[in-house]
C-alpha cells in the first residue's frame, strides 16, 4: 500500500500519545471539538488527529468531502490537533483499513481511538469492529443521545473496560482496553446544523 509522504500525513516525533478522532464532520461543530478536547485533556494526549471520512457506509448521504474537510479545519484550531484527509488520499472507506495504514507508518507512536457515545450503539455495524477493538485502546466520550449501557461492543469487551479515573494511562494500555468518560454535554449536532442551514435557504 502506498502511503503519502510526511507533508500529507502528519508525523510527529516517535513515541507520542495520539488520539484518532474519525467522523463524517458534516459539518464539524463545537460538539466535535468538545469530544476531541476532552480526550486530549483527560487522556493526556500529545495530539488529536481528526480523520475526515471519505464516505460513511452506514449513511446514504455524506455531504461534499471538501466542505466537510474545511469545516473540520475551521473547528480544530488547537495547536495540538491536526485534520487529516488520509481516507481520501488512500481511497479508503473503513476505519479498520485506515488504522492499518496509520500503524504501518507510525510504529513507535501510541494511538487511542476516540468516539462520541452517540456512536456506541451502532459500532457493531462497522466493518471488522471487533478487530478495531483488538487493535488499539478506545475512549468513548459522553455525548447527547449516547450513554454506557448494553451495546454489543460493551458486552464483547466487558472485561477490557478501564475505570475513568485510570484513563490517563489508556494510550499506554495493550488492546483490548476502553473507557467511558463522562463530561458536560455539548448539544450541538451536525444534523441540527444541516436542518438550520436548509431552513435558512428555504
Amino acid at each position: 500500500m502506498h502511503l503519502p509522504n510526511t507533508s500529507d500525513l502528519y508525523r510527529p516525533n516517535g513515541g507520542q500519545r495520539i488520539g484518532l478522532f474519525g467522523g463524517s464532520f458534516n459539518p464539524a461543530h463545537a460538539g466535535h471539538l468538545h469530544v476531541a478536547q476532552t480526550a486530549l485533556t483527560r487522556l493526556q494526549l500529545d495530539w488529536v488527529w481528526w480523520i475526515v471520512a471519505r464516505g460513511n457506509p452506514l449513511k446514504s448521504s455524506h455531504g461534499d468531502f471538501a466542505a466537510r474537510l474545511a469545516s473540520a479545519r475551521a473547528v480544530a484550531r488547537s495547536p495540538r490537533m491536526k485534520v487529516l484527509d488520509i481516507e481520501a488520499r488512500l481511497g479508503l472507506t473503513y476505519t479498520a483499513d485506515v488504522l492499518t495504514a496509520i500503524n504501518a507508518r507510525h510504529r513507535s507512536d501510541r494511538f487511542v481511538w476516540i468516539m462520541g457515545s452517540d456512536n456506541l450503539g451502532n459500532f457493531h455495524h462497522w466493518r471488522n469492529w471487533q478487530e478495531i477493538g483488538q487493535t488499539l485502546p478506545i475512549a468513548i466520550i459522553a455525548r447527547p443521545g449516547g450513554r454506557a449501557g448494553n451495546s454489543p461492543f460493551e458486552r464483547r469487551f466487558a472485561s477490557a473496560r478501564r475505570p475513568a479515573h485510570a484513563s490517563i494511562c489508556l494510550a499506554d494500555a495493550k488492546a483490548p482496553a476502553w473507557t467511558f468518560l463522562n463530561a458536560p454535554l455539548n448539544h450541538q449536532s451536525s444534523t441540527r446544523l444541516r436542518r438550520t442551514a436548509k431552513a435558512e435557504k428555504g
